[in-house]
């Protein structure tokens, strides 16, 4: 099996969107992402959006590319880029979570920014894979990992 390759990336969204807005976003990644065998998660939270995505090296090359020309967002910024051995995010196209809709307090929503991620990339991933893996959960089971 060939390696794959995963960016975790931040932006932020140009203009404010709303909840059928951010909705409509994650069914067009997943639709689009599905085509071209790209997995991965979107979180959305305030405006900003943090995202891993993973494929094979040119297949991601390209969807960064069509991402960052995105009209969008901006201040598009590389977390981490990096080669993995498997996928960690298998199972299905990219996923959505907008993370406006949990109650204020739940595990993992603070901090939530570029700077926090640039400097501790393992906590990106982190996150990602928490609601990944809650995915199926509407509104996430929001009990704190450490009780």
């Amino acid at each position: 099996m060939a390696p794959i390759r995963s960016i975790v990336f931040f932006s932020t969204a140009t203009v404010p969107m709303s909840p059928r807005d951010l909705t409509a976003l994650g069914k067009e990644c997943a639709e689009q992402d599905s085509h071209v065998g790209i997995t991965g998660m979107l979180l959305h939270k305030n405006g900003s959006f943090l995202q891993v995505i993973e494929g094979s090296k040119a297949v991601i090359c390209d969807m960064f590319a069509r991402i960052s020309a995105d009209p969008r967002h901006t201040n598009i910024r590389k977390i981490s880029d990096r080669t993995i051995p498997h996928r960690e995010f298998a199972g299905q196209a990219v996923s959505f979570k907008n993370l406006d809709e949990l109650p204020p307090g739940s595990p993992y929503l603070s901090p939530f920014s570029f700077e926090a991620f640039e400097s501790d990339a393992d906590l990106a991933v982190l996150i990602l894979a928490y609601f990944f893996r809650n995915r199926f959960h509407p509104t996430v089971s929001v009990r704190d990992p450490q009780s």
